[in-house]
């Protein structure tokens, strides 16, 4: 007589994910760029096949960076971003990292230019919640929101709006003060000269936190080899007088967290020869009003903070001082402001498109 074998639920389970295992490695080694988890948007937004975002060779680690004392953005490799020849030699292109499995995003580059900087209306981001949002409203925070939807390569950079993959969840202050230091390097340099930038920003996570200890920002403008736009900084994702814990996103007023003592000012945000590069680029306007030079560093450094604009607040634009349009403007609709240009365009506002501010 012959005796029938069975097998077990449980090792039915183990075969079958067994089975699933092996059919996605097979699926994965054709094309080990399919598996690399990065969404690649080319000129005009059409996704294209997926290109692994490179950490370079100057890629931070949190174990490296120091507790945050006050300085909320410091020097990595020595200011040296990590960029190879393979990078130049790509073209125009923008990769953002898929979402990893806590829903946290990755590293995002592009090559800036005149083809992706962007003069147009930040579109509505509110349906997006990266990990970690949990919305906090303290009377001392800058506009009362503890937390951004901080674009990974800012809206002036590259046009993108509600990209989950682009946007993590940031203090206000690592947000519009530390980043915006460095983006508004970048889109003025290109505004100015037409000419392009790689730039990458990787947010740095620790274990299983959903909210980012802060982003790595890197920089090399690519016709000069460097010498007008080159840096490689660690902003710290911090709010003064907030403590935040960063595995869940939960905060809570504390005095622990000093106040920022320096910004992008105390880093190195140029080559060797920067200062001159940037020289003989022509200043516009307001920058040469604002600072007389735009070759020297501590006066850029204050250009990209603040700058006093005129809004038109029926017209949702906003002006340099000199512009034509101003002296038409309606008493009743104008209104001067002195503070950071993304601000104005987190807030709604458009520039001009006469006096490009």
């Amino acid at each position: 007589m012959q005796t029938q074998q069975t097998t077990s639920p449980a090792s039915e389970r183990l075969v079958r994910t067994l089975a699933a295992l092996l059919l996605a490695v097979s699926l994965c080694l054709p094309s080990l760029s399919g598996c690399a988890g990065t969404e690649s948007v080319a000129n005009g937004g059409n996704a294209t096949s997926s290109q692994q975002v490179s950490a370079g060779s100057a890629a931070a680690k949190l174990s490296d960076i120091p507790e945050y004392s006050g300085a909320l953005c410091i020097d990595i490799n020595e200011g040296q971003p990590g960029f190879s020849a393979d990078d130049a030699a790509r073209g125009s292109f923008l990769d953002f990292s898929e979402l990893d499995f806590e829903g946290r995003c990755g590293a995002a580059a592009g090559l800036i230019g005149p083809e992706t900087v962007s003069n147009a209306e930040r579109g509505d981001i509110s349906q997006v919640h990266p990990s970690g949002w949990l919305q906090h409203r303290y009377s001392f925070v800058d506009r009362e929101m503890l937390y951004n939807r901080s674009h990974l390569i800012a809206h002036q950079l590259c046009g993108e709006d509600a990209n989950e993959r682009n946007l993590i969840t940031g203090t206000r202050t690592m947000n519009a003060v530390g980043m915006t230091y460095y983006e508004e390097l970048v889109g003025n340099y290109v505004r100015r000269t037409n000419n392009h930038v790689l730039y990458r920003v990787t947010p740095l996570f620790a274990a299983n936190d959903l909210v980012a200890r802060g982003v790595q920002m890197e920089a090399e403008s690519v016709e000069d080899g460097g010498r007008a736009i080159r840096f490689n900084v660690f902003v710290y994702n911090v709010e003064p007088g907030v403590k935040i814990d960063y595995v869940t996103g939960d905060n809570w007023e504390s005095s622990e967290i000093p106040a920022v003592k320096t910004k992008g000012e105390a880093t190195t945000t140029r080559g060797a020869d920067g200062d001159a590069a940037l020289s003989q680029s022509a200043p516009s306007k307001h920058e040469a009003g604002a600072s007389g030079t735009s070759g020297d560093s501590s006066s850029s450094a204050s250009t990209a903070e603040q700058q006093t604009y005129i809004l038109n607040k029926r017209s949702h634009k906003f002006h340099r001082p000199e512009c034509d349009s101003v002296q038409s403007m309606s008493p009743s609709n104008k209104e001067e402001f002195t503070g950071l240009r993304q601000t104005l365009i987190d807030e709604g506002y458009t520039p001009c498109r006469s006096c490009n501010p």
